[in-house]
């Protein structure tokens, strides 16, 4: 994807790791979990979802399909921290910077936990393509060589992007985690015994995606604890859209998956659903989805960090506090004789509108909230400057009016057919798959979209949409782009144009 607009990033990866020699004192059992919870999580019960969460005894969650609900969950809990723009919350504090960029050029969804003062652990959630699904491709009857090209074209290379920079953590010293709905089976679930367990399963296939994380290093927490895939299946989906409401000719498999890189080794790894689904270890009834949710026990070694700036919420009212934190790359994340500086966005890193220290040489501070009082409406980055002025790092941010709605426009009514289309927008909730779709002009049908652009969780900002983003020109027509809500098909905003 070509987007016009990018978040500033801080290229931390290219700067300097701190820290000392683990020991065994160093370290932590966490309890991790990935949880895909159906369309936002009220299909069935939004109460179910929380019991889900709360019965698996987890730490840190990585969601799919949050539809906006990311921070309404955390609270739900009585959980601190959520990092919304990642779709990730937690009982341990969330840095949630920019990151690498992926192929479709949006931030790798990736974050840091700090498990103890100065030590993290990097959560990636991610969540592959799902279409053209390889199991229901093997169902119905198409052959290995073409189910493989089908995988190489789409899950491959979302799942690539991740390995080249979270491998350079984990050998970095930092218990690197890749979790979530990879939409696609496991090379070692599709052995030789497997074959003609489940109908789909007609030969052995090392499923590419997945294989190309155990290349690089990534063990499979389910797998490590139960290794042999005939004795403990683990499906995750589907036992029913909910259970035990199931298409007659489902194709069954392990598809949501807990991958462990660095100082992490899973010590036990339990599925999470409806006590009348085989394989449950941590039953709730009714169960509140289409997937079941897998967790896992992990040995961690917290490690160092590079030098970071997150801000949440991305999206600040006018007056209200924004609250940054800040991490040096120094053994416990301690940054002296620095400054925590807020500058417009493009603006001068030497001209800060607001400044406050970060350390004052005693007091570890790992955040900082300043009032946004005075300021205008508008975007931001949070910088951190070190004793010479200089930036480290830093994170965008957007002050928006406190009765702000959402909106959309294109920088024009009329086009030609070639021409390209820039829409903006702004006051969008910042969620991670906040996304463009267009439609023709009056579709009442959200789902039925022509295209769709997701939008990197920015507040406000641009994209050009051209030939070279949709494939080809755009067609006479009448159409209308709809701001839509973190994967959701609920529109926040739309802008309707017409091509000549």
């Amino acid at each position: 994807m070509k987007m016009f607009f990018r978040a500033a990033l801080a290229l931390f990866l290219a700067l300097g790791f701190a820290g000392g020699t683990a020991s065994a004192a160093d370290t932590q059992t966490l309890r991790i979990m990935t949880f895909n919870i159906f369309l936002g999580g009220d299909q069935v019960s939004f109460a179910k979802v929380i019991e889900a969460i709360q019965a698996s005894k987890a730490d840190i969650v990585a969601l799919q399909e949050a539809e906006g609900h990311t921070r309404e969950i955390a609270d739900a809990l009585g959980w601190p921290y959520a990092a919304a723009n990642r779709n990730v919350i937690s009982r341990y504090p969330l840095f949630a910077p920019p990151t690498a960029i992926s192929p479709d050029g949006n931030d790798l969804n990736y974050l840091f936990a700090e498990i103890t003062p100065g030590k993290f652990v990097a959560v990636a959630d991610v969540h592959l393509p799902s279409d053209p699904y390889g199991p229901y491709a093997f169902r119905d009857g198409k052959s290995a060589d073409e189910v493989m090209k089908l995988e190489e074209e789409t899950r491959v290379p979302a799942i690539t992007a991740y390995i080249e920079p979270l491998k350079k953590l984990a050998d970095s010293g930092v218990p690197v985690v890749v979790l979530g709905d990879f939409n696609s089976p496991s090379h070692l679930d599709w052995t030789q015994a497997m074959v003609g367990k489940r109908k789909q399963i007609t030969a052995a296939i090392a499923w590419p995606a997945s294989k190309a994380l155990a290349d690089a290093g990534f063990t499979d927490a389910y797998r490590a604890v139960h290794p042999d895939p005939v004795a403990k299946p683990g499906i995750t989906w589907s036992y029913g859209y909910p259970f035990p409401h199931l298409d007659e000719n489902e194709a069954l498999d392990r598809i949501d998956l807990i991958q462990v890189a660095g100082p992490a080794k899973a010590t036990a790894a339990e599925i999470a659903g409806d006590p009348a689904m085989p394989d449950t270890d941590i039953p709730v009834s009714p169960w509140p989805s289409d997937h079941r949710a897998v967790v896992a026990t992990l040995d961690v070694t917290p490690g160092p960090a590079p030098a970071m700036v997150s801000i949440e919420p991305r999206s600040v009212k006018v007056g209200d506090m924004v609250r940054i934190r800040f991490h040096a790359a120094t053994d416990d994340g301690r940054f002296e004789d620095g400054r925590i500086a807020i500058i417009a966005d493009g603006g001068d890193v030497a001209s800060p509108l607001l400044t406050i220290y970060s350390n004052n040489g005693t007091d570890r501070a790992s955040s900082q909230d300043l009032g946004t009082a005075g300021l205008a409406l508008g975007a931001y980055q949070g910088v951190m400057l070190g004793a010479d002025g200089k930036e480290v790092a830093r994170a965008p941010f957007w002050i928006v009016a406190r009765d702000a709605m959402p909106t959309l426009a294109t920088d024009k009514a009329d086009y030609a057919v070639g021409d390209a289309v820039v829409a903006s927008w702004a006051n969008a909730p910042g969620n991670r798959f906040d996304w463009l779709g267009l439609f023709a002009k009056g579709d009442p049908a959200e789902d039925n979209y022509q295209q769709f652009f997701y939008i990197n969780s920015a507040v406000a900002g641009s994209l050009t949409i051209d030939k070279e983003l949709l494939g080809d020109a755009l067609p006479a027509g009448d159409y209308e782009l709809r701001l839509m809500r973190d994967d959701a098909y609920a529109r926040l905003a739309v802008a309707a144009f017409t091509v000549k």
